[in-house]
């Protein structure tokens, strides 16, 4: 960051032409306040011009509804909520509990194994084909093109990342299309039947307003998950002190799990436009002005959390923002630490000795997402 800074909330990119703020109580205020917009656009724009069927375009559009402010924004929360309740999630947890088990089992007589690709990514990506019931064919199909999508979250990803979204999105779409049909005809008790089944107000989503919360579903929920969980095992096997407490009384993993977001938020930024001139801490922002959180800066104020780089279990603030906040919030918050729960808890339960088994980590080269490039384990 450069040129002129406010010394309490921001900086100003000259380059990019936006402010960026490090400070936990600005960021607060960008995300809860009532006067900022959250337009993801650019890259299903960019999408859309990729000479992709002509089909795609108006799911693109459906796509960029799922960000939108006010009553349009609103309208898709209320279906999506309905899905994602605290209750229904805990509910998923003998589900989850077994799909983990089923992956520690795939691992289990391994010299070494990779955490990340054998363990955090199909993780999540069969809770999810367990959320849609798609079967084992299905359950392939999103495995495929879920690594494809995710591009869509990058900023300026390459050509040849969004012509390959563009064409794991339209394999997703041909094979989700006629499941979306049959089950609003014959809906059953998974995710697609509650999304075409939900009313809200005499209202119902279109089918292809469920295909966009599904393909986003694909998208958000397997890439965060997944650098929740292998964050998650690296801070613990740094940790032993901590991992030693998590061994005694399993039970301590929810609070594990919460500093672990803080410290490893698995999302580097969110942005938000200002809908009108304002404040935030001594600098103004003028309407049309853009606003970058940087989620591990603010999740490290000292102002906020004392001794912000200890991973400290017995912290009372648990007030990360590494899910966003206010209107646009990650809703699918109570499933990713689930998820993240229930690996991590079997994990080292099933290998009380696990630990790397190479040093040389390094970061995947991502200006969005914290990741890890791979994660060699050994058992024991």
């Amino acid at each position: 960051m450069s040129a002129s800074q406010d010394t309490q909330a921001l900086s100003f990119d000259e380059e990019l032409g936006v402010y960026a703020t490090s400070s936990y109580s600005a960021a607060q205020q960008v995300l809860h306040g009532q006067h900022w917009s959250s337009d993801p656009g650019g890259n299903f724009t960019l999408l859309a011009k990729m000479g992709t069927p002509d089909s795609l375009p108006s799911l693109v559009d459906a796509m960029l509804r799922l960000f939108m402010d006010g009553p349009t924004h609103t309208r898709m929360r209320q279906f999506l909520a309905r899905s994602f309740t605290a209750r229904r999630i805990e509910a998923l947890r003998p589900r989850i509990s077994a799909v983990v088990e089923a992956a520690l089992e795939g691992v289990q007589d391994r010299p070494a194994f990779d955490a990340l690709a054998d363990l955090a990514y199909p993780i999540p990506t069969a809770v999810i084909a367990e959320l849609l019931d798609v079967g084992t064919e299905g359950a392939q199909i999103i495995s495929a093109c879920s690594e494809q999508l995710t591009a869509l979250m990058e900023i300026g990803p390459t050509e040849t990342q969004l012509l390959a979204a563009g064409a794991a999105s339209t394999t997703c779409s041909l094979f989700l299309l006629p499941l979306l049909a049959e089950r609003r005809e014959s809906p059953g008790e998974d995710f697609i039947s509650a999304l075409l089944t939900a009313d809200v107000d005499g209202d119902r989503l279109t089918l292809e307003e469920a295909l966009a919360n599904i393909l986003l579903l694909l998208i958000a929920g397997r890439e965060t998950t997944a650098n929740l969980i292998g964050n998650g095992v690296l801070r613990l096997l740094r940790h032993p002190a901590e991992l030693d407490l998590v061994r005694a009384d399993p039970e301590l993993i929810g609070v594990v799990v919460e500093e672990i977001l803080r410290l490893d938020a698995p999302i580097k930024f969110v942005a938000r436009t200002a809908t009108r001139d304002q404040y935030v801490g001594r600098q103004q922002i003028l309407a049309g002005q853009q606003v970058v959180v940087h989620l591990a800066s603010a999740n490290r104020d000292p102002a906020e959390f004392p001794h912000p780089d200890r991973f400290n279990m017995h912290r009372t603030n648990r007030g990360h923002v590494s899910f966003g906040g206010g209107a646009h919030h990650c809703i699918g918050r109570a499933l990713a630490i689930a998820e993240a729960e229930e690996t991590l808890r079997a994990l080292f339960t099933r290998f009380p000795h696990l630990s790397l088994a190479d040093q040389d980590l390094r970061r995947r080269p991502s200006k969005t997402f914290h990741a890890l490039e791979r994660l060699l384990v050994t058992p024991s």
